[in-house]
Formats: C-alpha cells, structure tokens, sequence
C-alpha cells in the first residue's frame, strides 16, 4: 500500500481535494496536512489521516515524512512557504517523489522533483486553442477521461493474458510502453507487469478497467474500497434478523480481507438488543447507532462517499425497491444474507449469461472471494437451444490458471437455474451482476427470461451481487 502525502492550503488545493477525495484509489493511504481545514471536504475516506497544524514546522513534519512515504504533493499558497517545505521534505527523505505547483527555483536541481508551473500550464491551454499548431496531449480530447495511462501491478489480473482474451467492450488498450519503449498492442501480445497500458474508450469505462487492473489477486474488497458495512433496522428487522445478519457480516469479515467491519443500527429501538450488539465491537469492528432517522436509502447515499468495500444486508431491506436503487446506484458489490447461515457453504456459483461476454467484473471479483474463503466454484450455462457462452467460459479458464483454482462446468438445455438452485441440499454463494433489471418491480420479471430479475427473491442461498458497466 502507497503512502501519499498531501500539504495543501488555499482556493486552488481546495478544489485538488474534492478530486482526490472523489477519484481516489482506496489500495493508497494519505496523509493529509494542512493548517486551514477549510481547504478539505466536509468528510475524508477511512484512508485518509488528518493533520491540522503549519507544514514548516520541522518539528511537526519531520516525523510524518518517513521512508513509507513514496510521493509528496506540496501545493500551498505562499510560494516561500511552498519551497521551504520541499526542502523540509527532502532533508527527511532522499527517495520520496515530489511535487508543487511553482516556478522553479535555485537549488531545485531534483531529478525526484516535480515542479508545475502555472503560467506554463495556462500557455499550452491557449497555443492547445490556435488553429494548425500542433500541441502536447496535457488534459486531452474532451478532458473526461478518454484517454487513461494505466500501470499494470505484478498480481494483476490483467498480467500475463493476450490482448484477445480480454473482451474490450467500450474500450480498447491501443499500446504499451514497457522498458522505455512504446509497442502498438495486438491480439497475440502478452500483458507483463510493469507494463504501462495506454488506453482509450468511454471514460465511465475506463474508471473501472483502472479498478480491475489495479487490483491484485485475493485483495477482496479492494479495489471497491477496504471496509464492509453492515445495515440493519431494528423497525424492518425481527431479533432474529439482526442475529442473521451480524453472524454472517463477522464471518465475512474475518474470512476475506477487509479492515473495519461498521455495523450501522436503523432505527435503533430495544435497549437490551443495543447493548448486546455493543458488546461485538473491537479493534476493527465498529456500531454506529442512527438516532436521526435517516431512511436506508439516505444513510447509504451518505456513507457512499467514503467507497464502500462490501454492504451487507438482509432481505427485509434488500427486497424493498426503493432500497434496490440505492444499493444499485453506491456502485458498491452487496452481499445479501440468506436464511441458515455461511456455516457449511463449500461451494459458489454463477449463471453464464450472454452479457458476460463484454466484462470482466463477475470473474474477477468471484476468483478474488473464492480464493480467500476457499471455495468450489460452479459454472451453470443453461440454454435450450444450445447455444453456450463459449467465450465467457474460456475467460474463466483463464483466470483459473492466474488463480490456480479449479472450475466445473454445467452445461444444460433441460433444467433452469431456477429449479438448479431449489434442487440443491445445501446453501451455495451465488455471484450475480448488479444489473439495473434487479431495481424494477420482480413481478414483472416473471415474464422476461433473464433471471437476475427474480434471482433476488431466493432466501435460501447467499447472494453477492457485483457492480458492472451496462
């Protein structure tokens, strides 16, 4: 994990936060150091520690500024100030990357050091305007993110796949800069570590082919976010509901790599039930009591801001459409619990359907989780006219061997995933997109032929629903 210091002060870093705060790649810790809170958003993520004092004191700063920092962002109003604190930084640490909006000055001779400057960046927005002169691509295209640079971490689930096995829906990787060098991609080149991806496509896209590059093998939640959050309403939710619901969050949380588990109580109401959650907290595990009445969909919209790794709910709320939307629109994957219990579960399953063929959300986030819980996995192609999806199984081959897992393929034109799952003996974790057709009313899925639309109503196998681009 990336340490990041970030010392800001004034209008220009006020703005740089509510960015960094929004676009943040919740695998990095930052330091945040300021002595005019003003500049900060009303929150910070869990990922963010606060410092409220003047940066150019050596005293304060020098023990912050240790060896687990890799980059300095120095972005104050004062430009003296500005220096100083460079110097600050780099008497303490030789190695850390740093940079400052400034023009630059004497003794800043630092291949380590980046210095931005100002009335530079504003020329080659304007020459960027003049007709026939050609310009440097800063803030490209549209300046939405159309085009992204992205690292490829040794871990990735992108490292070491053919550029044909990846499905690029919506965007395409169109070269490679490895070793100094830049290479036009095509179908039989093999992704490295290292590798830098130049990449075009819808940005909206593109923000979440960053996700799934950066993450690394069995670091579930992540790159969603690093804590799960665990609702529960004590007017929707009878005692052994709650019960349910707490039991299958701890066990969540102690099998797969999360750092706090918030247990969030709704509508808290019976005294004695309060106080023998309380007695659940520790280290990493933490309730929050709600006594402002916030529906389920407002205290979800609230808490989204600070990336949620897994939410965690129990039918009562889950079944509600209203609540529906809001868990669609956190962008966050949601486990819902079912009724007997993670105790036993061995095995997990996904429905292959023909929308699979254009990401790569399912199989990813479904190896992550198995890995970790150590579970089976199943793969069920149902189609009575015998049309299989061929190439979403040969992407889980794929990734079977990155993950060195073992799947099983079930092929059928006769039984229903439906009737599949009733059949079953024992509870399976069923991995499901989170797909808009979930949000609308189940009644109406009963004639469509896709079942996510109704998957939702099982309550004897868990669920995990997993956010994905449509």
């Amino acid at each position: 994990m990336k340490k990041v210091a970030l010392i800001v002060e004034g209008v220009v870093a006020k703005k740089f936060m509510e960015l960094v705060v929004s676009k943040y790649f919740s695998n990095n810790f930052y330091l945040v150091i300021t002595k005019n809170s003003e500049c900060l958003p009303p929150s910070l993520p869990s990922t963010f520690e606060l410092h409220i004092f003047d940066p150019t004191s050596s005293y304060r700063l020098a023990p912050l500024i240790d060896a687990h920092v890799s980059d300095a962002f120095v972005l104050l109003e004062d430009v003296k100030e500005q220096q100083a604190v460079c110097e600050l930084i780099r008497q303490k640490n030789k190695e850390v990357r740093l940079v400052s909006l400034a023009q630059k000055w004497e003794g800043a001779k630092d291949d380590r050091m980046v210095l931005l400057d100002p009335i530079q960046i504003i020329a080659n927005k304007f020459i960027a305007k003049i007709p026939n002169v050609p310009s440097v691509p800063q803030g490209f295209g549209l300046e939405q993110g159309e085009v992204m640079e992205i690292g490829v971490p040794f871990g990735s689930v992108f490292a070491y796949r053919h550029m044909d096995s990846l499905r690029q829906k919506d965007y395409r990787i169109v070269g490679v800069y490895r070793k100094n060098g830049f290479h036009l991609s095509h179908p039989s080149m093999v992704i490295q570590p290292r590798d830098q991806l130049l990449v075009v496509g819808n940005p909206e896209t593109l923000n979440n082919v960053y996700l799934q590059v950066k993450s690394n093998v069995g670091q579930f939640p992540v790159p969603f976010g690093r804590d799960f959050y665990l609702y529960i309403d004590m007017c929707l939710q009878s005692k052994k509901s709650l019960q349910r619901d707490i039991e299958q969050a701890l066990s969540l949380h102690s099998q797969l790599k999360s750092a706090m588990l918030f247990i969030h109580v709704l509508n808290p109401t019976d005294t004695a039930t309060i106080e023998q959650i309380r007695e659940i907290e520790a280290k990493n595990i933490r309730v929050v009591l709600d006594f402002k009445g916030l529906s389920f969909a407002a205290k979800l919209q609230q808490d989204s801001q600070r990336k949620i790794g897994l939410v965690i709910v129990g039918k009562e709320i889950f079944k509600r459409q209203e609540n529906r939307k809001a868990l669609f629109e956190s962008v966050s994957p949601i486990f819902k619990t079912n009724a007997t219990g993670l105790k036993g579960i061995e095995k997990s399953l996904v429905v292959l359907n023909k929308s699979m063929e254009h990401s790569e959300d399912i199989s990813s986030v479904m190896f992550d989780v198995c890995s970790q819980m150590n579970l089976k996995m199943l793969l069920y192609d149902f189609d009575p006219d015998k049309r299989y999806n061929t190439a979403v199984i040969e992407n889980y081959r794929y990734l079977s061997h990155i993950y060195n897992r073992t799947i099983k393929v079930i092929r059928t034109q006769n039984k229903n995933p439906v009737l599949f799952l009733k059949s079953l003996e024992s509870p399976i974790l069923q991995f499901l997109p989170f797909e808009s057709c979930i949000t609308k009313n189940p009644f109406w899925g009963l004639f469509f032929a896709k079942l996510e639309r109704v998957a939702f109503l099982n309550d004897t196998h868990p669920q995990m629903f997993i956010p994905v681009v449509e």
